[in-house]
């Protein structure tokens, strides 16, 4: 028996932020818990190469502006598809290899997401809301993630300002973060 708490977490997610040479951002990761989805969800030790469950977010164009010395970023309304690969293969320096597999949901940010930086840490809070979701097959059963998440998330990200080294071709920087999202009651739409 599956109990569903009002408010509780129903993901980690591990990824990277990577800047391209034209300015574009986007994000990509693995999932350490996807709801009550039952584990384990890496096939071996866990990391990204061995993850089932992926992200990956359509590229975006954040503005940037600073208050004292806080940098502050603003994202765009955008989208961000999970993935079920069952012979995964995550790697972080090819972040294509995150939209790998089966599309089982996609969301969208409800607003403009504001990230800050200070020294080496950053933060940032968002919403989103479920778009769409498929049902998928993982260890002998179905699962859909509109039954788990149907009116979508809201997620604290933290990650680090320090760039990775060296980023992959094509890419000016690579920054590393986690987010914990909680599950969004009620009925929320897409705009």
């Amino acid at each position: 028996m599956h109990i569903h708490p009002i408010a509780g977490v129903v993901w980690y997610a591990i990824g990277r932020f990577y800047e391209a040479l034209d300015g574009k951002v986007q994000d990509v990761g693995y999932f350490a818990l996807l709801g009550d989805v039952e584990g384990p969800l890496f096939n071996g030790p866990p990391g990204e190469a061995s993850a089932f469950f992926t992200f990956r977010a359509e590229p975006f164009t954040p503005q940037h502006l600073t208050n004292g010395d806080l940098t502050v970023s603003l994202d765009p309304v955008g989208r961000f598809t999970l993935y079920f690969n069952p012979e995964p293969c995550g790697d972080f320096s090819a972040p294509e290899s995150f939209s790998v597999g089966q599309p089982i949901a996609t969301l969208q940010r409800l607003s403009t997401v504001v990230g800050t930086a200070v020294g080496p840490l950053s933060s940032n809070l968002f919403s989103a809301v479920l778009c769409s979701s498929e049902d998928f097959h993982f260890r002998g059963r179905t699962w859909n993630l509109g039954r788990i998440l149907p009116g979508g998330i809201t997620q604290l990200g933290t990650g680090s300002t320090a760039a990775l080294q060296p980023p992959p071709t094509g890419y000016r920087s690579v920054t590393a973060f986690v987010g914990s999202a909680m599950a969004l009651g009620g009925e929320v739409r897409a705009p």
